[in-house]
Parts: C-alpha cells; sequence; structure tokens
C-alpha cells in the first residue's frame, strides 16, 4: 500500500525504501513520509525496491499522472551498492515520465561531505543513548545490512572511524547479512583485545529481519533501535529532498546525480 502525503506544489518528492514484509519497516517508512513531509513543505510519497508495492517505477507514473512537474528521488540507501548504482536508475528509465516531469536522484545517504556525516553521527549517538548505553560503555560494534559492493563496505569503515572519533572509543563493524565480520565476530574481536562491556549501533533505516539477526546476536548488550524517525536522521533527509530543480524537465538520469541539473557528487568517503 502507497503512503503518500498531498500538498499543492508542482513539485514531489519520493523516498524509496529497500522495501520489506515486516509492517515495523512500513510503520517507519510512513513516519518519514509525514516527517519529510512537515519539513520540506512538498509533496511526499513512497516506494519500495522489493517485498511490497508501490515500485519506484509506479509511483513516478503516478506522480507524472498527478501533473507533478518536477521529483526528487531519495533513495532510503547508506551506500552506493547495487540497488543504488543499478536498480534505482532502471526503474527511473523503466518509468518513462522523463520527458515531461524533470526527475533528479539523490545520492546515498552516506555521500555529502562532513554535514551529512556529522547528522548520521548524531542519530547514532542518540539511538545508542536511548538504549542505554550510558559513560561506561568502552567499545561499539557498528552494525549494518552489509553488501557485496567493497566500496560500500570501505563507506561503512569510514563512518565506523568517525564514530570512533567521535565517542572517543574503539569502534568494530559488523554486517547483518553473509558478508564477514558478523556481530558475533565483531564482538569476539573487541573481546579479545580486552573491551568488556561493548554496546550495538545501529545503521539501519527501521527494523526488520535483518535487525532481528543483530539483536539475536548480542544478547545482554545495549542494542541501538534503527535510525527511523530520529531528529538528526530526519535532518538529513530534508537536507536531500531540497536538493530539487522545479519546473526542470530533463533525462532520465543514468545514475545518482546525473541529472539535467546541477550534479551532486555520487559519493564521498572522506
Amino acid at each position: 500500500m502507497s503512503t503518500a502525503v498531498m500538498t499543492n506544489q508542482s513539485s514531489a518528492v519520493l523516498l524509496v525504501s529497500h522495501g520489506s514484509r515486516d509492517p515495523r519497516a512500513e510503520y517507519v517508512v510512513s513516519e518519514l513520509v509525514l516527517a519529510v513531509a512537515a519539513g520540506t513543505g512538498m509533496s511526499v510519497r513512497a516506494a519500495h525496491l522489493d517485498s511490497t508495492p508501490p515500485t519506484p517505477a509506479a509511483a513516478l507514473r503516478q506522480l507524472a499522472a498527478d501533473g507533478f512537474s518536477s521529483v526528487r528521488v531519495v533513495p532510503l540507501l547508506f551506500t552506493s551498492g547495487y540497488h543504488l548504482t543499478h536498480d534505482v536508475p532502471l526503474a527511473v528509465a523503466a518509468s518513462s515520465v522523463t520527458e515531461r516531469m524533470h526527475v533528479s536522484v539523490a545520492p546515498a545517504l552516506l555521500s555529502g561531505g562532513r554535514r551529512t556525516r556529522d547528522m548520521l553521527l548524531r542519530a547514532l549517538a542518540d539511538r545508542l543513548v536511548q538504549a542505554g548505553a550510558d559513560g561506561q560503555v568502552d567499545a561499539l560494534v557498528l552494525t549494518s545490512a552489509g553488501s557485496s559492493s567493497r566500496t560500500a563496505r570501505l563507506c561503512i569503515g569510514s563512518l565506523a572511524r568517525d564514530l570512533e572519533r567521535a565517542q572517543g572509543i574503539p569502534v568494530e563493524i559488523a554486517f547483518a547479512s553473509a558478508v564477514a565480520p558478523s556481530p558475533t565476530q565483531a564482538l569476539e574481536a573487541l573481546c579479545d583485545r580486552g573491551f568488556q562491556r561493548p554496546a550495538v549501533a545501529s545503521l539501519f533505516v527501521a527494523p526488520g529481519r535483518l535487525t532481528d539477526v543483530v539483536v539475536a546476536a548480542c544478547p545482554d548488550l545495549p542494542v541501538a533501535a534503527p535510525l527511523g524517525a530520529s531528529p538528526a536522521f530526519v535532518e538529513l533527509l530534508l537536507a536531500k529532498a531540497r536538493v530539487l530543480v522545479t519546473g526542470h524537465m530533463g533525462r532520465s538520469p543514468s545514475r545518482p546525480g546525473a541529472t539535467g541539473g546541477p550534479r551532486e557528487p555520487l559519493t564521498d568517503y572522506a
């Protein structure tokens, strides 16, 4: 079922999630639609790459049919992995709307330089505090979904180093998918280094199967909730959504940032 907030403007935002059959994930995406609409004053809708309708192509066609002239696609994806470099551009092309509606695609949530990183670090820190990770914590595990892309994994590693500097304690990365290291392996690595009171940071947008894997692998530890509609994460989405060239009509971008309007950095691992 699609999620939408409507206004009278000609510009819209389309949040694109990975997709999940878990109702918790649908609820979080609905919260984000409301938050981005409130923050931008624009019409905001949601689409999903997998599992639940509407698809991004179908959502873009509906936006064009509803008379919008410009749409900012904001993928809820942290790194420039396969979904962002292939699935999203293919969906934009498949929509066949770019001759009559300008479509720009935001880069990965971890792209965009220091300000982006600061917002993500703040969101992670806020969730850790909410999970009860107090001053007694001596190390962190930064968990995320994982990716077959080496570049995407390096990007997560870069964020972990930033988190380490911000928190002043060691940070190990872990992936909830089949990619190593797993949360259990990351905790074992910290234990081998002498750290006894770790907590777990969650680089996920919404709860689902993979976050359940993380929780199960980290019993009796403070495990932060996914970022969801936390204020700092919403601020990041607003920054991605506001880069919109109103009324411009261009051809389908071949990759995020490659539009007829001003280009954004595709990736930024600094």
